[in-house]
């Protein structure tokens, strides 16, 4: 399969393979974003929200946010799967 290298979406959903410039899988790229919307979902805020695009695009390729106290551990153990900056794993 070809990767894709148009980089579209908004950006606080937008997976770190999209942002790297280096082509992406779409389909790994939307489970990305699934999770970020499951995670609105539950807590009612971006896990990825800076005023600062570089910076919002920083924390998005390193994956730096954090739980609400009320995420249980299930919870918490399948959004970090699913929000894993390495979409080989």
């Amino acid at each position: 399969d070809e990767l894709l290298r148009t980089a579209c979406g908004t950006p606080n959903y937008v997976a770190p393979e999209v942002l790297n410039d280096r082509g992406y899988v779409g389909s790994t790229s939307d489970i990305w974003s699934c999770g970020v919307i499951l995670f609105v979902l539950m807590a009612g805020y971006l896990p990825f929200d800076e005023p600062n695009q570089m910076t919002l695009f920083k924390k998005i390729g390193r994956a730096e946010f954090t739980f609400p106290p009320w995420f249980s551990a299930e919870a918490k153990k399948l959004l970090n799967a699913i929000l894993n900056p390495d979409p080989l794993t």
